[in-house]
């Protein structure tokens, strides 16, 4: 059932997604990500803020993973999300959960965390805190301290945390994770052109391991 405020859009082959008209809408960002993603198919795996459920979406479409659990707070996107799920059959391989990961018991559980977490951070403006998409872009619900901090809690010892954030905050995100014990492990920098300075990072880091860094090569958006 698709509602008069919403329209579908086909992700890749044989998989749809219902959006809202107006207000969050899934982007590159989520599309990088998934590709970015290379744990073991059969592990335990949470996403963090599905929003529409795209990322565990274009993740089981790609054969990367057997089953995730999806979290998002926000319950008019979680109902969403889990529309989406049903539309496209996925019941079996995506658990879509309505609460705030601040409350998730299950410490030292996971393999993997995977998450597009929100990128700005609340600069004294005045924001909305109620509207769903100032709530996905913004730290409103969920800041870079608690968001590192709580994926460390719930990541089994030696387990990886794959992110996609604004580049101008790098050096903001690898202090804060190796404060908390990660060792970043890889770095794909994302540009819209060869001509623009990077605007996306991809990152993915291990708790508990030591690394040796590989930046991989960059992706140039207007180019692929």
């Amino acid at each position: 059932m698709i509602f008069e405020n919403e329209d579908i859009a086909n992700i890749c082959e044989g998989y749809t997604l219902i959006q809202k008209k107006e207000g969050f809408r899934f982007g590159t960002d989520a599309v990088l990500l998934a590709n970015f993603f290379n744990g073991k198919k059969n592990s335990k795996i949470l996403e963090i803020g599905t929003g529409n459920g795209i990322i565990p979406i274009l993740l089981c479409a790609k054969d990367k993973i057997s089953k995730i659990k999806a979290v998002e707070i926000q319950k008019e996107i979680a109902d969403l999300a889990i529309r989406n799920v049903k539309r496209n059959g996925l019941e079996d391989r995506i658990e879509v959960v309505n609460m705030d990961i601040k409350n998730i018991q299950e410490g030292n559980t996971y393999d993997y965390i995977i998450s597009n977490p929100p990128y700005m951070v609340l600069d004294g403006k005045e924001i909305n805190d109620k509207d769903i998409k100032s709530i996905a872009r913004h730290e409103i619900k969920l800041n870079l301290k608690e968001f590192i901090a709580n994926a460390k809690r719930l990541l089994k010892p030696r387990g990886e945390l794959f992110m996609v954030h604004k580049s101008y905050r790098f050096l903001e995100i690898s202090e804060e994770l190796i404060k908390n014990g990660f060792s970043v492990k890889r770095v794909k920098f994302v540009h819209y052109s060869k001509d623009k300075d990077s605007s996306i990072v991809l990152i993915e880091a291990s708790k508990g391991r030591k690394n040796i860094l590989k930046i991989e090569t960059p992706i140039f958006l207007n180019d692929n």
